[in-house]
């Protein structure tokens, strides 16, 4: 196995070396990029608590009146069951 060293030579066809410069500049570009983008959700407002509570009260409402809307039903179905029954 060969040791890199000071007069070791490396060959690279300007495509190659275009590829590497293009590469490097691409993760740099990104890197930056995301900085940016972080700095900008640094800036932006944090969820409100009361909106969060809200979600929540109006779900628990929506399961209580699916809940009750089920019992009714059952509740018509013995009505009908009942007034056929006495046709």
């Amino acid at each position: 196995m060969s040791q890199i060293n000071e007069k070791t030579k490396i060959n690279l066809s300007p495509k190659n070396l275009l590829f590497i410069v293009g590469l490097v500049a691409t993760f740099v570009s990104m890197y930056f990029q995301l900085h940016a983008e972080v700095e900008d959700a640094k800036r932006l407002p944090a969820r409100d608590t009361q909106v969060d509570a809200a979600i929540i009260k109006t779900s628990n409402e929506i399961e209580f009146i699916k809940a009750e809307i089920a019992e009714i039903k059952g509740q018509l179905q013995t009505m009908e069951q009942r007034l056929y029954e006495i046709q």
